[in-house]
């Protein structure tokens, strides 16, 4: 059996958090608060789930989604009302085993996910090459201050699986797409939907400007 472990969990509407994703978050609500204080001199880490509004009933207002992210705090500013600033960095993917308790903050009991190995490392190197090159195509328009984000593609080139989430997690913004890729445990798999998927949006970034459709491009 899977070992688990409780963490805390923060629960937000369409937010699918990514691991090597960068989040910012303001931390405002009082339970959150109390969290973020506790988890700070603690492990600074805490989850990020969806919120599964396919499962909203009376007595559960906040089911998160079958998967989660944890991450862990690596910047933090205190404001002056008490609300802060803080960004968190994904760490692993896991699956939600139940939410432990709700007060005085969400805590969930979850296991930690483990990528499947690579099974067509030819394959994954196609895909890799392509997702470094459709990124920087997207990003292209804002110049040195991509740079930092490609250098942190580019250095993780020879892990299919984490330059997938890092790619995703900074340039895909559909949460339909973000949830699957967060559920999916193929390294090949996710490899090449990123690719297919940064593809999509270069190509309609092509049409916007044509006057063709709306601007997608962005970093998160």
């Amino acid at each position: 059996m899977v070992p688990t472990v409780v963490v805390p969990v923060m629960t937000l509407g369409n937010c699918v958090f990514l691991p090597q994703q960068l989040l910012p978050l303001r931390i405002f609500e009082a339970r959150y608060r109390k969290m973020l204080k506790e988890t700070l001199a603690g492990s600074r880490m805490f989850a990020v789930s969806q919120l599964d509004e396919d499962s909203l009933t009376k007595g559960d207002a906040e089911p998160p989604c079958p998967f989660t992210c944890v991450g862990r705090i690596v910047g933090h500013v205190e404001l002056d009302d008490g609300s802060s600033h803080i960004v968190l960095e994904g760490l692993r993917r896991a699956k939600v085993i139940r939410v432990k308790r709700r007060t005085p903050y969400p805590m969930l009991e979850i296991a930690p996910a483990t990528d499947a190995e690579v099974a067509d490392q030819l394959g994954c190197t196609r895909e890799i090459a392509r997702v470094l090159s459709y990124s920087e195509k997207i990003v292209e328009a804002l110049g040195v201050e991509a740079e930092p984000l490609m250098q942190r593609l580019r250095g993780l080139a020879n892990q299919p699986g984490a330059l997938a989430d890092a790619a995703a997690g900074h340039l895909v913004t559909e949460s339909d797409t973000r949830r699957r890729l967060l559920e999916c445990l193929s390294q090949d798999l996710r490899i090449k939907a990123v690719a297919d998927e940064l593809a999509r949006l270069d190509a309609q970034s092509k049409l916007d400007e044509q006057g063709g459709g709306e601007d997608t491009r962005g970093l998160n």
